[in-house]
Protein backbone atom coordinates (compact mmCIF):
# COMPACT_ATOMS: atom_id res chain seq x y z
CA UNK A 1 0.00 0.00 0.00
CA UNK A 2 1.36 3.32 -0.79
CA UNK A 3 -0.25 6.80 -0.49
CA UNK A 4 -0.82 9.23 -3.50
CA UNK A 5 -2.79 12.32 -4.24
CA UNK A 6 -5.16 12.64 -6.73
CA UNK A 7 -5.14 14.10 -9.91
CA UNK A 8 -7.58 14.49 -12.95
CA UNK A 9 -6.59 13.94 -16.51
CA UNK A 10 -9.28 14.47 -19.19
CA UNK A 11 -6.44 12.53 -21.48
CA UNK A 12 -7.56 8.87 -19.98
CA UNK A 13 -9.71 7.57 -21.98
CA UNK A 14 -11.79 5.26 -19.31
CA UNK A 15 -13.63 5.40 -15.84
CA UNK A 16 -11.63 2.39 -15.15
CA UNK A 17 -8.30 3.17 -16.22
CA UNK A 18 -5.60 5.25 -14.37
CA UNK A 19 -1.65 6.55 -14.31
CA UNK A 20 0.71 5.98 -11.85
CA UNK A 21 3.52 8.32 -10.85
CA UNK A 22 6.82 6.59 -11.09
CA UNK A 23 7.31 6.33 -7.37
CA UNK A 24 3.70 4.63 -7.14
CA UNK A 25 4.38 2.25 -9.91
CA UNK A 26 7.99 1.21 -8.26
CA UNK A 27 6.72 0.81 -4.93
CA UNK A 28 4.22 -1.20 -6.06
CA UNK A 29 5.74 -3.20 -8.78
CA UNK A 30 3.00 -2.41 -11.36
CA UNK A 31 3.79 -1.52 -15.16
CA UNK A 32 1.12 -0.42 -17.88
CA UNK A 33 -2.45 -2.84 -18.16
CA UNK A 34 -1.52 -3.97 -14.51
CA UNK A 35 -5.05 -3.90 -12.17
CA UNK A 36 -4.84 -1.93 -8.81
CA UNK A 37 -7.03 -1.08 -5.86
CA UNK A 38 -8.09 2.59 -4.92
CA UNK A 39 -9.35 3.94 -1.91
CA UNK A 40 -10.24 6.82 -0.43
CA UNK A 41 -12.25 8.47 2.36
CA UNK A 42 -15.43 7.32 1.01
CA UNK A 43 -14.96 4.28 -1.90
CA UNK A 44 -12.55 2.17 -3.03
CA UNK A 45 -12.54 0.61 -7.14
CA UNK A 46 -10.11 -1.25 -8.83
CA UNK A 47 -8.26 0.69 -12.13
CA UNK A 48 -6.18 -0.58 -15.06
CA UNK A 49 -2.89 1.10 -15.52
CA UNK A 50 -2.74 2.84 -18.50
CA UNK A 51 0.82 4.02 -18.36
CA UNK A 52 3.03 6.27 -16.08
CA UNK A 53 3.86 9.72 -15.57
CA UNK A 54 6.30 12.48 -13.58
CA UNK A 55 4.00 14.60 -12.04
CA UNK A 56 3.35 15.55 -8.06
CA UNK A 57 0.70 13.59 -8.06
CA UNK A 58 0.43 9.63 -7.47
CA UNK A 59 -2.54 8.88 -9.10
CA UNK A 60 -3.98 10.08 -12.36
CA UNK A 61 -7.81 9.43 -13.23
CA UNK A 62 -10.43 11.51 -15.67
CA UNK A 63 -13.94 12.97 -14.43
CA UNK A 64 -15.94 9.42 -14.38
CA UNK A 65 -13.04 7.91 -12.60
CA UNK A 66 -12.91 10.12 -9.60
CA UNK A 67 -16.90 9.46 -9.27
CA UNK A 68 -15.96 6.12 -8.98
CA UNK A 69 -14.12 6.71 -5.79
CA UNK A 70 -16.29 9.45 -4.74
CA UNK A 71 -12.94 11.92 -4.85
CA UNK A 72 -11.59 15.39 -5.63
CA UNK A 73 -8.69 16.10 -7.36
CA UNK A 74 -6.50 17.48 -5.19
CA UNK A 75 -7.17 15.09 -2.08
CA UNK A 76 -5.20 11.78 -0.82
CA UNK A 77 -6.05 8.15 -1.32
CA UNK A 78 -4.15 4.71 -1.27
CA UNK A 79 -3.39 2.53 -3.72
CA UNK A 80 -2.55 -1.16 -3.03
CA UNK A 81 -1.11 -4.16 -5.36
CA UNK A 82 -4.03 -6.43 -4.35
CA UNK A 83 -7.62 -5.91 -5.60
CA UNK A 84 -9.39 -8.26 -3.36
CA UNK A 85 -9.69 -7.90 0.71
CA UNK A 86 -9.54 -11.69 2.46
CA UNK A 87 -13.01 -11.38 3.95
CA UNK A 88 -16.03 -12.33 2.00
CA UNK A 89 -18.17 -11.22 4.86
CA UNK A 90 -16.53 -7.86 5.62
CA UNK A 91 -16.60 -7.28 1.68
CA UNK A 92 -20.55 -7.85 1.50
CA UNK A 93 -20.73 -5.31 4.90
CA UNK A 94 -18.72 -2.73 3.44
CA UNK A 95 -19.04 -2.97 -0.16
CA UNK A 96 -15.75 -4.23 -1.35
CA UNK A 97 -14.61 -6.63 -3.04
CA UNK A 98 -13.02 -10.82 -2.22
CA UNK A 99 -11.66 -13.58 -4.00
CA UNK A 100 -12.45 -17.57 -3.37
CA UNK A 101 -10.03 -19.79 -4.60
CA UNK A 102 -11.13 -24.03 -4.52
CA UNK A 103 -7.99 -25.71 -5.64
CA UNK A 104 -7.76 -29.13 -6.72
CA UNK A 105 -4.25 -30.23 -8.20
CA UNK A 106 -5.84 -33.13 -10.15
CA UNK A 107 -8.74 -30.78 -11.71
CA UNK A 108 -10.77 -31.80 -14.80
CA UNK A 109 -12.77 -28.62 -14.87
CA UNK A 110 -12.56 -25.08 -14.11
CA UNK A 111 -14.82 -22.95 -13.41
CA UNK A 112 -14.43 -19.09 -13.51
CA UNK A 113 -16.71 -16.47 -12.04
CA UNK A 114 -15.00 -13.14 -11.95
CA UNK A 115 -18.08 -10.87 -11.88
CA UNK A 116 -19.89 -12.55 -8.55
CA UNK A 117 -21.67 -11.05 -5.83
CA UNK A 118 -23.27 -7.72 -6.56
CA UNK A 119 -21.46 -7.32 -9.88
CA UNK A 120 -23.19 -9.93 -12.13
CA UNK A 121 -26.01 -11.25 -9.60
CA UNK A 122 -25.54 -15.40 -9.07
CA UNK A 123 -23.39 -15.73 -11.62
CA UNK A 124 -20.96 -17.11 -8.36
CA UNK A 125 -23.78 -18.80 -7.49
CA UNK A 126 -23.77 -21.03 -10.46
CA UNK A 127 -20.41 -21.41 -10.57
CA UNK A 128 -20.11 -22.85 -6.43
CA UNK A 129 -23.44 -25.32 -7.18
CA UNK A 130 -21.59 -26.57 -10.72
CA UNK A 131 -18.59 -26.94 -7.99
CA UNK A 132 -20.51 -29.10 -5.77
CA UNK A 133 -23.05 -31.01 -8.90
CA UNK A 134 -19.05 -32.18 -9.99
CA UNK A 135 -17.78 -33.16 -6.67
CA UNK A 136 -20.99 -35.32 -6.06
CA UNK A 137 -20.37 -36.94 -9.24
CA UNK A 138 -16.85 -37.87 -8.31
CA UNK A 139 -15.38 -35.14 -11.07
CA UNK A 140 -12.36 -32.60 -9.70
CA UNK A 141 -12.87 -29.02 -10.65
CA UNK A 142 -10.86 -26.15 -9.23
CA UNK A 143 -13.17 -22.65 -8.99
CA UNK A 144 -12.21 -19.20 -8.89
CA UNK A 145 -14.45 -16.62 -8.28
CA UNK A 146 -14.54 -12.65 -7.16
CA UNK A 147 -17.21 -11.37 -5.65
CA UNK A 148 -18.20 -7.35 -5.66
CA UNK A 149 -20.67 -5.95 -3.50
CA UNK A 150 -22.84 -2.70 -3.57
CA UNK A 151 -22.29 0.07 -1.20
CA UNK A 152 -25.14 1.24 1.43
CA UNK A 153 -25.27 4.10 -1.12
CA UNK A 154 -26.19 3.03 -4.55
CA UNK A 155 -25.49 -0.17 -7.19
CA UNK A 156 -22.76 0.52 -7.48
CA UNK A 157 -20.91 -3.31 -7.89
CA UNK A 158 -20.75 -3.34 -11.65
CA UNK A 159 -19.00 0.50 -11.46
CA UNK A 160 -16.47 -0.04 -9.21
CA UNK A 161 -15.57 -3.72 -9.33
CA UNK A 162 -16.26 -5.22 -13.12
CA UNK A 163 -12.62 -6.49 -13.80
CA UNK A 164 -11.71 -6.69 -17.69
CA UNK A 165 -8.96 -9.70 -18.25
CA UNK A 166 -7.98 -10.58 -14.90
CA UNK A 167 -5.81 -13.33 -16.38
CA UNK A 168 -3.59 -10.06 -18.14
CA UNK A 169 -2.67 -8.80 -14.22
CA UNK A 170 -2.82 -11.73 -12.36
CA UNK A 171 -0.67 -10.63 -9.90
CA UNK A 172 -3.45 -8.40 -8.41
CA UNK A 173 -5.68 -11.51 -7.45
CA UNK A 174 -3.56 -13.84 -5.01
CA UNK A 175 -5.72 -16.83 -6.13
CA UNK A 176 -5.09 -16.80 -9.78
CA UNK A 177 -1.58 -16.21 -9.18
CA UNK A 178 -1.49 -18.71 -7.77
CA UNK A 179 -2.76 -20.73 -10.86
CA UNK A 180 -0.74 -19.49 -13.27
CA UNK A 181 2.48 -19.72 -11.44
CA UNK A 182 1.58 -23.16 -10.83
CA UNK A 183 1.37 -23.20 -14.75
CA UNK A 184 -2.74 -25.21 -13.85
CA UNK A 185 -4.47 -26.46 -16.58
CA UNK A 186 -7.71 -28.58 -17.36
CA UNK A 187 -9.29 -30.35 -19.92
CA UNK A 188 -12.37 -28.39 -19.72
CA UNK A 189 -13.35 -24.84 -18.58
CA UNK A 190 -16.60 -22.70 -17.82
CA UNK A 191 -17.50 -19.20 -16.77
CA UNK A 192 -20.97 -17.82 -16.02
CA UNK A 193 -21.79 -14.15 -16.95
CA UNK A 194 -24.78 -11.84 -17.35
CA UNK A 195 -25.08 -9.76 -20.73
CA UNK A 196 -27.42 -7.07 -22.01
CA UNK A 197 -28.72 -9.09 -24.20
CA UNK A 198 -32.36 -11.34 -24.48
CA UNK A 199 -31.09 -14.38 -25.68
CA UNK A 200 -28.38 -17.33 -23.82
CA UNK A 201 -25.15 -17.55 -25.44
CA UNK A 202 -22.70 -20.18 -25.10
CA UNK A 203 -19.46 -19.06 -27.03
CA UNK A 204 -15.56 -19.30 -25.97
CA UNK A 205 -12.89 -20.97 -27.83
CA UNK A 206 -14.69 -24.70 -27.41
CA UNK A 207 -15.33 -26.54 -30.28
CA UNK A 208 -18.72 -26.28 -32.13
CA UNK A 209 -19.68 -29.66 -31.22
CA UNK A 210 -19.58 -28.73 -27.07
CA UNK A 211 -20.56 -25.68 -27.46
CA UNK A 212 -24.13 -26.60 -28.95
CA UNK A 213 -24.07 -29.85 -26.83
CA UNK A 214 -24.07 -27.41 -24.01
CA UNK A 215 -26.57 -24.99 -25.70
CA UNK A 216 -28.79 -28.09 -26.15
CA UNK A 217 -28.52 -29.19 -22.48
CA UNK A 218 -29.30 -25.66 -20.70
CA UNK A 219 -32.35 -25.14 -23.36
CA UNK A 220 -34.49 -27.34 -20.64
CA UNK A 221 -34.09 -24.77 -17.59
CA UNK A 222 -33.91 -21.67 -20.04
CA UNK A 223 -37.41 -19.76 -20.55
CA UNK A 224 -38.62 -20.49 -24.08
CA UNK A 225 -38.78 -16.98 -24.70
CA UNK A 226 -34.94 -17.03 -24.63
CA UNK A 227 -34.01 -17.99 -27.68
CA UNK A 228 -29.90 -20.01 -26.77
CA UNK A 229 -27.02 -19.13 -29.22
CA UNK A 230 -24.21 -21.04 -30.40
CA UNK A 231 -23.43 -19.86 -33.42
CA UNK A 232 -20.44 -16.90 -33.20
CA UNK A 233 -21.93 -14.89 -35.50
CA UNK A 234 -25.06 -14.92 -33.48
CA UNK A 235 -23.55 -13.81 -30.54
CA UNK A 236 -22.18 -10.12 -29.20
CA UNK A 237 -20.11 -11.25 -26.57
CA UNK A 238 -18.11 -14.64 -28.17
CA UNK A 239 -15.77 -15.10 -25.35
CA UNK A 240 -13.11 -16.08 -27.90
CA UNK A 241 -10.06 -13.95 -26.59
CA UNK A 242 -6.82 -16.42 -25.08
CA UNK A 243 -6.82 -14.12 -21.94
CA UNK A 244 -9.99 -14.66 -21.28
CA UNK A 245 -9.71 -16.93 -17.84
CA UNK A 246 -12.08 -19.84 -18.90
CA UNK A 247 -9.30 -19.91 -22.29
CA UNK A 248 -6.67 -19.45 -20.73
CA UNK A 249 -6.51 -22.55 -18.40
CA UNK A 250 -8.58 -24.71 -20.66
CA UNK A 251 -6.37 -27.33 -22.78
CA UNK A 252 -6.71 -27.26 -26.22
CA UNK A 253 -9.13 -24.33 -26.28
CA UNK A 254 -11.91 -26.18 -24.44
CA UNK A 255 -13.01 -22.84 -22.79
CA UNK A 256 -16.92 -22.16 -22.70
CA UNK A 257 -18.78 -18.66 -21.57
CA UNK A 258 -22.44 -18.44 -20.99
CA UNK A 259 -23.85 -15.33 -21.00
CA UNK A 260 -27.12 -14.76 -19.58
CA UNK A 261 -30.14 -12.30 -19.66
CA UNK A 262 -30.45 -11.05 -16.12
CA UNK A 263 -33.69 -12.87 -15.38
CA UNK A 264 -32.67 -15.91 -16.37
CA UNK A 265 -29.35 -15.83 -13.69
CA UNK A 266 -31.65 -14.96 -11.42
CA UNK A 267 -33.85 -17.32 -11.72
CA UNK A 268 -31.92 -20.44 -12.99
CA UNK A 269 -29.20 -20.38 -10.95
CA UNK A 270 -29.03 -23.96 -9.95
CA UNK A 271 -31.23 -25.86 -13.00
CA UNK A 272 -29.22 -24.25 -15.33
CA UNK A 273 -25.48 -25.06 -13.62
CA UNK A 274 -27.16 -28.66 -13.26
CA UNK A 275 -27.49 -29.18 -17.03
CA UNK A 276 -24.02 -28.22 -17.47
CA UNK A 277 -22.80 -30.86 -15.25
CA UNK A 278 -24.24 -33.21 -16.80
CA UNK A 279 -22.72 -32.60 -20.53
CA UNK A 280 -19.26 -32.83 -18.39
CA UNK A 281 -20.92 -35.77 -16.75
CA UNK A 282 -20.92 -37.42 -20.21
CA UNK A 283 -17.92 -36.35 -21.74
CA UNK A 284 -15.57 -37.27 -18.53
Amino acid sequence: MTEAGIAESPEIAAANRCRLSRRVADDLGKAEDDHVRVECESSKAYFIVDGTHDDAAGLAVNADGLERIDAQAGQTGTVEATVPIESRDRAFVTGDIAETLWDRADADVFITCPHGGDIEYNTDEMGQYLFKKLRARGIAATAWMLHGYYTGQEKDAFKRWHVKKPVKAYDAYPGLRQLVERAFTCRYAVGFHIHKYDYVAVGGRADADLRERVGDAIRGPVPSKYDVETDYSEIALTGRSKQASMNYFAEDGQGIQIELPTRVAYNKFHSLPEAVADVLTEIL
